[in-house]
């Protein structure tokens, strides 16, 4: 409870109405969308599941019904024999003129039967059949009567002709005397038209038809591929059948045209040979009634869910937006916009006063604010002109670097800029370079002014100038960021400068930014000791000093902004006869 009142209170007030008109209206009708294609898809489901099983169950039912018919006409044939009167052994019969004439007549009434054949067990008797049979069909038909003759029971062999692929079963039935003993074997070829015609009645569709033995091997497939073929016989439905040769319908995998099929799949025995039928057909095709409905169900479903999304939608910003203005324009007022107001509202009378309101306190506001920006920018403008008066106190009490801290603050705002940092840090580089040199005022003035190159000791006096300078300006809260900057300017990136011994990036950017403009102003500025550099000559001297001193990036910074006019170095057109060490120079003054 606890968790939703907080949410309720950071939600947007459109938001809360939408959800509240989603909960009265939409949810429930989504909810009962959802469940209704739920039920329809386990019925559409089960219905095609049930198509399957009775399709294999028929076609097994044909089959065997068809097979065990024209069993039972052999064993009649082969039982006209036996019931002739004994006037001669079994072989003689089968070579008595009527005998022939019957089984001509046989083969007249029962078209479907391709050759005939009534053998003693010998493997002696009459044997119709056409001259083109295929050699296929009379091998089968030999080991078929062989199987009889071993088994002393009927067996079938499948056969597919080549010539026209035309399915052919052979059946051979033993016939048995009084006593139980086989006497004559009664052998036929039979077409399967009828199952044919059963198989392609299936197959029109996306379904496919195949035949197995009892031993899983593959007998009719019809125009199926041979990877079909394969996978199906590896199939765990076949598998499964082998085990136990039951009616079963199973989900499965197949491989076709190169990528992995789901497969619904239905085998049923047939009781007569004890093969089996399988129909299968792709999940995709097979549950196409299902997708559908739930493209129709859900199509239905999103319209009326659109409709309702952009009635709820409406209605929550109709009432949510007096009240939005009101936020959005207290959120202008915090990020500083206080000139906002806001028109009346149409929804009442309390919204109208509080609209009124907020534009009476913007104005206040707006005011008030407009004097402490004023006041802000005064003190800025009296901060930054004593940090200016501090500089040039500073450079004043050495008449030859006289407007030195301007030159080094203008410098290092412009390398910022072309470092490409932000304002603020630019602004951050000026304040350092304008005052970088303030320790300078605790440094007796006769090393200052001096004129001659300093003695050791004076020269560790004026080293003390970044010490003193960044313990004067630590007591500044707003200059806390510039501070590491004045005692850190004459540190070296290969740890030989002063006073810390600093080295690499344990030497700030600012501080690099500020030791570059620095040296680069003392150089070209001229002293009682030395004529300053030429521009050209400076800039490669600060090249020289890469790596040693000088950070690369740096040092290229200035050089872009020297070459874009943003620094502008002083110095004579002409060479100096002899250039003093930079480091040495920008110590001294």
């Amino acid at each position: 409870m606890t968790a939703l009142r907080h949410i309720a209170r950071r939600a947007p007030l459109s938001r809360l109405f939408f959800v509240f008109l989603l909960a009265v209206g939409i949810v429930p009708l989504a909810l009962s969308s959802v469940l209704l294609i739920q039920q329809n898809r386990e019925i559409l489901e089960t219905q095609e599941r049930s198509y399957l099983t009775r399709a294999a169950e028929t076609l097994s039912v044909e089959l065997s019904s068809y097979l065990a018919s024209t069993r039972r006409q052999l064993q009649q044939l082969g039982g006209a024999v036996l019931a002739t009167p004994p006037v001669r052994d079994v072989e003689g019969k089968l070579r008595s003129s009527w005998f022939a004439g019957y089984l001509e007549d046989f083969l007249v009434s029962n078209p479907n039967v391709v050759a005939l054949r009534v053998l003693s067990g010998g493997g002696n008797g009459p044997y119709l059949a056409p001259d083109d049979l295929s050699p296929a069909v009379q091998t089968a038909m030999d080991g078929t009567f062989q199987d009889a003759v071993d088994s002393g029971g009927r067996s079938y062999r499948f056969v597919v002709v080549p010539a026209g692929g035309a399915p052919l079963t052979v059946i051979a039935v033993p016939i048995f005397d009084a006593e139980g003993a086989p006497q004559v074997f009664v052998e036929a070829a039979i077409r399967l038209r009828p199952m044919e015609v059963l198989f392609q009645q299936e197959a029109e569709g996306d379904a496919a038809v195949f035949l197995i033995q009892r031993d899983g091997t593959m007998l009719w497939w019809g125009a199926a591929d041979p990877q079909t073929v394969q996978g199906l016989a590896t199939s765990r439905l076949v598998r499964d059948f082998v085990d136990s040769p039951l009616s079963m319908t199973q989900e499965y995998v197949l491989r076709q045209g190169g990528s992995a099929v789901r497969i619904l799949g239905r085998a049923s025995p047939v009781p007569e040979t004890g093969w089996g039928v399988i129909v299968q057909k792709p999940a995709a095709a097979a549950y196409t009634p299902v997708r559908e409905m739930i493209a129709k169900a859900a199509l239905s479903t999103a319209v009326l869910l659109g409709l309702a999304f952009l009635l709820a939608g409406s209605l929550a910003r109709r009432l949510s937006q007096p009240i939005q203005r009101l936020s959005d324009g207290a959120a202008e007022m915090a990020s500083g916009n206080f000139g906002r107001r806001l028109e009346g509202s149409d929804l009442g009378r309390e919204l109208n006063d509080l609209a009124s309101n907020f534009n009476l306190m913007s104005g206040y506001v707006e005011e008030y604010v407009s004097q402490l920006k004023d006041a802000a920018q005064l003190n800025r403008e009296l901060f930054l002109g004593v940090l200016k008066a501090f500089a040039a106190a500073i450079d004043a009490k050495d008449p030859y670097t006289r407007g030195h801290s301007e030159r080094v603050a203008r410098y290092s705002r412009a390398i910022a800029a072309h470092l490409g940092l932000a304002r603020d840090q630019q602004e951050q580089a000026w304040v350092a370079g304008l005052i970088h040199d303030v320790g300078k005022i605790g440094v007796e003035d006769r090393i200052l002014r001096k004129g001659t190159t300093l003695s050791r000791e004076e020269f560790e006096q004026m080293k003390l100038h970044t010490v003193i300078g960044a313990r004067i300006m630590s007591q500044i809260d707003q200059l806390h960021e510039v501070v590491p900057v004045i005692r850190s300017h004459h540190e070296s990136l290969d740890g030989t400068g002063y006073p810390d011994g600093l080295a690499g990036d344990r030497i700030a950017l600012m501080t690099r930014i500020v030791a570059v403009a620095d040296t680069a102003d003392a150089i070209t500025t001229d002293r009682p000791y030395q004529r300053g550099f030429t521009p050209a000559a400076a800039l490669a001297r600060l090249e020289e000093l890469v790596g040693s001193r000088f950070d690369a990036r740096v040092v290229a910074a200035f050089m872009a902004a020297h070459e874009a006019g943003d620094i502008e170095l002083p110095g004579r057109s002409e060479a100096p006869a002899a250039q003093p060490d930079p480091v040495d120079l920008s110590v001294s003054h």
